[in-house]
């Protein structure tokens, strides 16, 4: 069976609380992880500073993996899946939980439950 996702049309839609928060086209898929590419709305920019510091602690970590940055970690990724982000795809399904990772122009997510997406 052929993957439904495609690299350069297949959008996902990054929303909380049925505000749009970004744009990601799509731009890899790997076993355990989506890449795209992020475009942002102004809506984002409250939760910039948080995913900003998710990205620094997880630089951290490939350096320093001691319990206490561990421990800060944990609490960056709490917070951010406290959001409740909804990801849902152009046209098809919804992750309602999904690890997510953005910096920059790209974000990462790793859907938590699979099976909320049909493949």
């Amino acid at each position: 069976m052929t993957h439904p996702l495609t690299p350069g049309t297949t959008v996902y839609l990054l929303e909380k609380d049925g505000e749009l928060l970004g744009r990601m086209p799509l731009r890899e898929v790997e076993m355990f992880a989506i890449h795209c590419d992020f475009e942002p709305t102004p809506a984002f920019e409250p939760y910039r500073a948080l995913f900003d510091e998710d990205a620094a602690a997880t630089d951290r970590l490939a350096e320093d993996d001691s319990p206490e940055l561990m421990e800060q970690a944990e609490t960056v990724l709490d917070c951010i899946l406290a959001l409740n982000l909804l990801i849902r795809r152009e046209g098809g399904g919804v992750h309602r939980q999904a690890m997510i990772g953005i910096e920059g122009n790209q974000a990462s997510f790793r859907p938590i439950n699979i099976q909320e997406e049909p493949q």
